[in-house]
């Protein structure tokens, strides 16, 4: 992993303007310990039936700021300590990526770091299973979607892992994520789903 060269990315993206949508922090944290600094895995969990949105979907950990939070990096880290035990001193901040907006018009905020020692995954209600993708995969695995957005095509991605589908919100996220720090161009109109807030 070309940890400065990412770090360097993350730094040069203009960040946009925030909504004035209600706010949450994703965490796209990175195995980056012992077998995975040959190969790093990004973990990903699955919405337990118990959640009324997004219920069985793939996404990554994170939630809804709250009060106390200092910024959104915090909510992120305590939400994925909250959902699936992560140990928040064991990661090292990358960077962050810009906003997409959820269906449910939550302005998403997502942040990566590494998570540099070996993690006991507990999940709680919410999550139903925790799992990690190699990220080598998800840079060579893409797979290419048409779908139609108030009368505009635009591509979207999906990875399927094993018996997980990686799609909407969190596929979006992932292909920015692959493409900033990769020089990856896996295909994602990310700019007209920016503009159109309704994915």
């Amino acid at each position: 992993l070309m940890i400065d060269s990412i770090k360097q990315k993350l730094e040069k993206l203009n960040p946009i303007k925030p909504t004035s949508l209600k706010k949450a922090g994703v965490f796209i944290g990175i195995l980056y310990h012992d077998e995975f600094i040959e190969n790093p895995e990004v973990i990903f969990t699955q919405r337990s039936a118990k959640v009324s949105t997004h219920s069985g979907e793939v996404s990554f950990p994170g939630g809804k700021w709250e009060e106390g939070d200092k910024d959104l990096y915090e909510t992120s880290l305590r939400e994925s300590n909250e959902e699936i035990n992560l140990n928040i001193n064991d990661v090292t901040y990358l960077g962050s990526l810009n906003y997409l907006i959820s269906k449910h018009k939550i302005e998403v905020n997502p942040y990566i770091g590494l998570v540099t020692k070996k993690q006991n995954f507990i999940d709680n209600d919410e999550i139903a299973h925790t799992f990690t993708v190699p990220l080598d995969f998800l840079i060579n695995n893409a797979r290419e979607h048409n779908i139609e957005r108030k009368n505009t095509n635009v591509i979207v991605p999906s990875w399927v892992y094993n018996d997980q589908t990686i799609w909407g919100l969190t596929a979006l996220i992932t292909a920015d994520f692959i493409n900033t720090c990769f020089d990856k161009v896996i295909k994602a109109d990310l700019d007209i789903i920016r503009e159109q807030y309704d994915y």
